[in-house]
């Protein structure tokens, strides 16, 4: 039987191997555990957002999470237990004893935040993602163009101050028409034959009457088709006090920013509904005119745009009248007709003004018409593409058919004259509007009447207290969301 021994040195050296190797399995042991509650934090963030809202994305193509939970506010604790609730499986998988200790919510935002800004940066993304996008270029510059001479047609609507020169038309025809009774008095006194009377059609009152009429009636065919729906706007997103995120969480503003203008306002003819193509939701059908008009109902919200419209045209067609010298002889000429029709003429640049305002009214009428029919009207007239004649004015709503006007293969048509009035609106206008859309589409689905845009959770941070063997606390910090 052999004998062992050890020496002392040996001993020495083993012991220090022997804490060496038990240092490194520690350190493993910790490194392991740190690992596991990252991938923890990354399995409960990825799985909270894997929760997005299927409508949102299916219709609106947004993804956000509707942290409300079929409640009329923000559920924060909810979404942040369905993060813890993902990381325990991670964290109990070996043999590490990992449990959380604590945690919470330390960031998020909301897409209502930086009024709408996330909302309008994911919808300005799948904008720029889809085929096509690349001539968005040719478009910005085109709506550049037709905004300037849009906005040069309300200018002229504006400086024509048309119940002006229409007070004072009827002004100077009252007073003609009260000296003319005295004069023919007088004639009558003094045995004087009276001058004959000249037999001239003066379209200005009929056109007076005309103007007083809804202008839905002048210019849709089908006016009893009108869609009659009708939303509370007071329980909607711009009418609201909304919910605020916190933290730095909110995604940076867009340097490009005409081409992200561009992109969200084709966002909204993309995903909203007009007159020309009513939504199929269950809200509102004309969505693009309430981002325009802001009213409850369909009907209010296309009157105001094709006031906005009528407004436009009259401004563009008096400007063409003002320049043509072929129609500024015609009217004149009317207007020299109709001062001799009086006993005691009226002044003729009054007529002929009223003339103008009331020859650019019929034709803006055609061309509004025109718009809601399906057709196209350029944006500038010519004597080529001018329909109405003067003469033809006092008839227009009864005698003229729509066969008998010049069609524009080049011309605007109504969804390009909506982009130019979108153009010219105010961005953060445009966000809120679309987004009560949004809201009033989903609310009116079974089930989800408390959905609240500013219930849609776009990115968090959370930051979670782990406990490893019963000794040590780690924290993690961890934040995802869709912007990222």
């Amino acid at each position: 039987m052999k004998k062992g021994s050890i020496t002392v040195f040996f001993a020495l050296v083993l012991s220090i191997v022997i804490v060496l190797i038990g240092m490194c399995i520690e350190s493993v042991k910790i490194m392991c555990a740190r690992t596991q509650i990252a991938n923890s934090a990354d399995v409960g963030m990825y799985s909270l957002f894997a929760q997005y809202d299927s409508y949102l994305l299916k219709r609106y193509n947004l993804f956000y999470i509707d942290a409300s939970y079929g409640a009329d506010s923000l559920r924060l604790s909810k979404a942040y237990r369905t993060v813890e609730e993902y990381m325990e499986p991670i964290l109990n998988q070996n043999y590490l004893d990992l449990s959380i200790v604590s945690g919470g919510v330390t960031g998020f935002v909301l897409a209502t935040d930086c009024n709408g800004q996330p909302f309008r940066d994911q919808a300005v993304a799948y904008m720029r993602g889809m085929p096509g996008s690349q001539g968005i270029h040719f478009l910005v510059n085109a709506m550049l163009k037709n905004a300037q001479e849009i906005e040069k047609g309300q200018e002229m609507r504006q400086w024509m101050q048309v119940e002006n020169i229409m007070e004072k038309y009827e002004r100077e025809i009252a007073w003609a028409g009260n000296e003319g009774a005295q004069a023919e008095l007088y004639l009558q006194d003094m045995e004087i034959a009276d001058r004959p009377n000249i037999a001239v059609e003066n379209p200005i009152d009929i056109m007076r009457e005309a103007q007083k009429r809804d202008i839905l009636e002048l210019v849709i065919s089908g006016f009893a088709e009108l869609s009659n729906r009708e939303i509370n706007i007071e329980r909607l997103v711009s009418h609201r006090n909304l919910q605020q995120g916190m933290g730095a969480l909110c995604p940076a503003t867009s340097e490009s920013e005409i081409m992200d203008k561009a992109l969200f306002q084709e966002y909204i003819m993309y995903n909203c509904g007009t007159y020309a193509a009513p939504s199929s939701g269950n809200g509102l059908r004309y969505q693009v005119e309430y981002i325009l008009g802001k009213s409850s109902n369909d009907k209010d919200n296309l009157k105001k745009v094709t006031e906005q419209l009528m407004a436009i045209r009259e401004g563009i067609n008096m400007a063409f009248l003002y320049t043509d010298p072929e129609k500024r002889e015609q009217s004149l000429e009317l207007a020299r007709a109709i001062a001799d029709s009086f006993l005691v003429p009226p002044e003729e640049s009054v007529i002929e003004e009223a003339l103008l305002l009331c020859w650019a009214f019929g034709e803006s009428v055609w061309d509004v018409k025109t718009l809601l029919d399906g057709g196209r009207v350029s944006l500038l007239k010519t004597p080529q593409n001018w329909n109405l004649p003067l003469q033809d004015v006092p008839r227009f709503l009864q005698e003229i058919s729509m066969e008998q006007f010049v069609g524009a293969d080049q011309g605007m048509n109504y969804a390009d004259y909506l982009r130019a009035l979108l153009f010219l609106e105010l961005e953060d206008s445009k966000v809120m509007g679309v987004m009560d859309m949004i809201e009033a589409d989903i609310q009116s689905q079974q089930g989800r009447d408390n959905f609240r845009m500013d219930c849609c959770l776009e990115s968090m941070e959370v930051e979670v207290d782990v406990r490893v063997n019963q000794f040590k606390t780690y924290t993690v910090q961890h934040q995802y969301g869709y912007n990222f």
